[in-house]
């Protein structure tokens, strides 16, 4: 982006013009030479300040430092620092402005209404050297919006004349869901759920993968005792395995909303959000299984990969981005489940409506074959629309 610097007098300044004006338009109708020479003294205000105005911006340079990840509520903090690269002239009373703007969803770019207009004052940077500054507020909506272009001026010295640099180009930031939190009987129900279903999976013998042995202790299984090593040592030795790995989970975000929402629904998709993000966050942090997202974007797909805090920011950021729809979108959802996520993956639902699986308006909707895949897993569905949930999850204020 290429620096612009413009100019324009200020309210005071057209004041002190039409004041110089009516003084020197007297001198020159009524010929007096003291009208004169107090015209030309006033003018020397308006050019020096011309002058001064535009020498106090020269030579700066302005850094923007952004927080690398905020979620909806949180306080944001945006530093600044100016630094002088005159080896002797300071610059006086810089004032630093950016507009903040949300950014449409379905086009991408920044909304023509103005959310806020941040400004920070620097009294003096002296030469050779720089001065810091900040400015903060809360963006209580999750999504992208659009800081800057930033705009350094100064009306230095007498507040007639102002110029106005475009120092840094426009910067999107990502506001991330706000995370809540998920109730001990959440946690209780889903492992009681899972209990049911994996044990027609569970097959004779010892699972997990082979680690070592050690000596046999009061308690453990006569069956993972190692024979031959007991006899070579003289006393019992028992194989140890690794723990087997917690089911992988794959959260599927249904964010249906009518052709005209109202405030409670607009509540509502931010409520599902809001629990599939805690959701995936608890998960990833776990580090035991995979984790998966299918979300209703543009182009659903699946994303995921072993729970780690990368794909933890990925999963965030697009959580911040999906926008709900008017249209009926479950069964497509489901389907790229069936396709994409292997046998044996736990599949939760997270819907803005009550809906079945399992229904004539979504198995119709379907192929034969995914329908057949997706109907021996384990599939847990949310409202978040129903008040159960709020035995279940706290969103946070």
């Amino acid at each position: 982006m290429k620096p612009r610097c413009t100019n324009k007098i200020t309210h005071e300044g057209w004041y002190y013009l039409f004041i110089f004006a009516m003084v020197f338009g007297g001198a020159v109708l009524r010929d007096v030479n003291l009208l004169v020479i107090l015209g030309g003294m006033l003018a020397g205000p308006m050019f020096l300040s011309r002058h001064l105005a535009l020498q106090t911006l020269r030579g700066l340079i302005v850094e923007r430092r952004l927080p690398q990840a905020i979620c909806a509520g949180d306080l944001l903090i945006v530093n600044l620092a100016i630094t002088n690269t005159r080896k002797y002239l300071g610059s006086w009373i810089l004032l630093l402005e950016e507009p903040i703007r949300r950014i449409d969803g379905s086009t991408g770019k920044p909304n023509e209404e103005l959310l806020e207009e941040a400004s920070v004052l620097f009294p003096y940077v002296p030469g050779a050297n720089g001065r810091k500054g900040a400015y903060s507020g809360r963006l209580t909506r999750r999504g992208q919006y659009s800081l800057g272009p930033m705009r350094l001026s100064t009306r230095f010295p007498f507040g007639l004349v102002r110029y106005t640099y475009t120092c840094c180009p426009a910067t999107t930031v990502t506001v991330l869901p706000r995370l809540g939190n998920l109730s001990p009987q959440w946690n209780a129900r889903r492992h009681k759920s899972l209990a049911g279903s994996d044990r027609h999976e569970q097959r004779p013998g010892i699972e997990g993968d082979f680690f070592g042995l050690r000596t046999w202790q009061r308690g453990d299984n006569r069956r993972s005792i190692h024979w031959r090593t007991s006899a070579r040592a003289g006393e019992l030795m028992v194989r140890q395995f690794e723990q087997p790995r917690s089911r992988d989970v794959a959260v599927v975000l249904d964010l249906w909303q009518p052709d005209v929402p109202s405030e409670e629904h607009h509540d509502n998709i931010e409520l599902a959000v809001s629990f599939a993000a805690t959701l995936v966050a608890q998960l990833c942090r776990s580090g035991s299984s995979d984790v998966f997202l299918i979300a209703a974007d543009p182009l659903p797909h699946a994303t995921g990969g072993p729970g780690s805090t990368a794909l933890l920011d990925d999963l965030m950021e697009r959580l911040a981005l999906v926008e709900p729809q008017a249209r009926d979108v479950a069964a497509e959802l489901l389907q790229k489940a069936a396709a994409e996520i292997e046998p044996g993956t736990e599949i939760i639902v997270v819907s803005t409506r009550a809906i079945q699986p399992e229904s004539p308006e979504i198995v119709g909707k379907m192929p034969t074959a995914l329908y057949r895949r997706l109907a021996g897993r384990h599939i847990r569905v949310v409202d978040t629309s129903s008040k159960e949930l709020e035995q279940f999850f706290r969103a946070t204020e």
